[in-house]
């Protein structure tokens, strides 16, 4: 796609944030949010899958309205039939890494970000800058990330994690609107799905898209985004799953104590990293806020196992293996529960701080 998008912007998350709960244009049609869902979403199983190709991809645009239009497409194109698993033989990391920028998911990725330029420069200078004031910080946390899948370390090293990591806070700092923004818990693990995807110069500059644009408020000192979401989780589940959110909190169990590594990473702490790559090109499709009802929907399907355990926390300290595909089902349905106004506060709290305040309302 020629570059016509502009980066995400608060203004264009709203509508984009709202793509799932979107009614028939049709008037006439009386069903529900949640009947015309429920209908729709089983009309999309049933077409016949068209495999992905890069021409949509590769697509001139000339105006805004025609990368809208195939924006649209790719998010169907996610939800219909999700990407292909992408198998690179066993090379060395160097040849790895020359192979990864070519991948369908990372230019996926990059469209639905909005990432259209990168600049080899740039990133060089800002590594030339050296350690940055949380450079300890963050070698304290990169040795960690994701340390017991083998796939990820033989394709990602430590050293990958730093630079980008270390350039990403340089980069923040010299961004008026964004010098709030520094290494926090957890960044390291939202990074590495981006590295195991994409060269380390697509990585850097996705990763910055991100964080800047997409969830800015998940990644400063006191996590304002990922408590707000925490706070929603609660909220969502009290609604989608009385008996379970009464029974939880019986235990003394809140999101904020079961949940926070879940929220905090887009699900990114759970294992397998194949199931995370395909849950995040929902997230990236539809929005990161619904991870949230993704949370919610893996809650569901335990639910049995936690209502029977005595001490549910013993269950919900080591999740389930993501299942992305019946996770993403169970969402699609489960989103269109929510109360409008809820919604609202669900697609803006990864960005929007004069939301946060309405976190305890009850609808």
């Amino acid at each position: 796609m020629a570059p016509v998008l502009l980066l995400p912007s608060q203004n264009c998350l709203l509508p984009f944030g709202r793509a799932l709960r979107e009614k028939p244009s049709n008037s006439s049609m009386k069903q529900s949010n949640q009947q015309y869902f429920k209908k729709s979403t089983s009309t999309l199983i049933k077409t016949t899958s068209v495999p992905f190709s890069n021409k949509l991809l590769n697509t001139t645009h000339k105006t805004q309205r025609e990368v809208k239009a195939s924006l649209s497409k790719l998010r169907r194109m996610v939800l219909v039939d999700s990407l292909p698993d992408e198998n690179l033989p066993k090379l060395a990391p160097s040849v790895q890494s020359l192979i990864r920028p070519n991948s369908l998911r990372s230019k996926v990725w990059k469209h639905f970000l909005g990432v259209y330029h990168v600049s080899a420069n740039e990133y060089i200078n800002l590594i030339q800058k050296g350690k940055s004031c949380v450079y300890d910080k963050i070698r304290n946390d990169t040795f960690r990330t994701l340390a017991t899948d083998q796939k990820f370390s033989e394709r990602v090293n430590e050293e990958m994690l730093i630079r980008v990591l270390n350039a990403s806070v340089w980069k923040m700092k010299s961004i008026k609107d964004h010098q709030s923004i520094t290494y926090v818990q957890g960044m390291n693990v939202l990074l590495a799905p981006f590295l195991f995807t994409m060269s380390e110069l697509d990585a850097y500059f996705s990763f910055v898209t991100f964080i800047q644009n997409i969830c800015p408020l998940y990644v400063t000192p006191t996590l304002e985004g990922v408590h707000s979401g925490l706070k929603l989780l609660d909220r969502c589940l009290q609604i989608l799953d009385l008996k379970l959110f009464i029974y939880l909190k019986s235990k003394n169990l809140t999101a904020e104590i079961y949940a926070f590594p879940s929220v905090l990473t887009l699900c990114a702490c759970t294992p397998p990293l194949e199931q995370v790559l395909k849950l995040w090109d929902f997230l990236f499709a539809y929005g990161i806020h619904l991870n949230i009802i993704c949370v919610i929907a893996q809650l569901i399907l335990m639910r049995d196992q936690l209502l029977d355990a005595p001490s549910p926390m013993k269950l919900l300290r080591t999740m389930p293996e993501l299942n992305a595909k019946s996770i993403i089902n169970l969402t699609v349905q489960l989103v269109q529960q929510i109360p409008d106004n809820l919604y609202e506060l669900l697609v803006r709290h990864p960005f929007d701080p004069t939301r946060h305040h309405q976190g305890d309302d009850k609808d």
